[in-house]
């Protein structure tokens, strides 16, 4: 099973966004975060502003924390946002939340080994 259909079954879909929408999502999201460099990028990010023990959440054994829209606004940057949007065919408002959904099952598939990937 690929990473894409290990999250397809994994990450909650927006009932805002079709199938097609969701697939194109999470593709651009792992095209993103998918390696080392793009999720250390995100860590330092969440960090600070504040999000690290939310994200670290994700990364280690347990529940993963929920984080919000503007939350994910904030650490993944509006450009991101509005790439994630221009792809899927939604609204930046709309990609953010569902990225909040999308984000803790993305990086808690991502470390299996409760550590970050190695660059692609």
């Amino acid at each position: 099973m690929s990473i894409l259909d290990s999250l397809l079954n994994a990450a909650e879909q927006h009932p805002e966004v079709n199938t097609q929408q969701h697939s194109a999502l999470l593709n651009t999201a792992i095209e993103m975060f998918g390696n080392s460099g793009g999720m250390s990028s995100f860590l330092h990010n969440a960090q600070s502003q504040g999000l690290g023990d939310i994200v670290n959440s994700w990364i280690s054994t347990g529940d993963n924390q929920s984080v919000s829209a503007d939350q994910v606004q904030r650490v993944v940057g509006q450009d991101r946002i509005n790439q994630l949007a221009s792809r899927a065919g939604i609204s930046t408002g709309l990609a953010g939340e569902a990225l909040a959904k999308i984000l803790p099952v993305l990086v808690d598939k991502l470390t299996p080994s409760r550590k970050l990937p190695q660059a692609a």
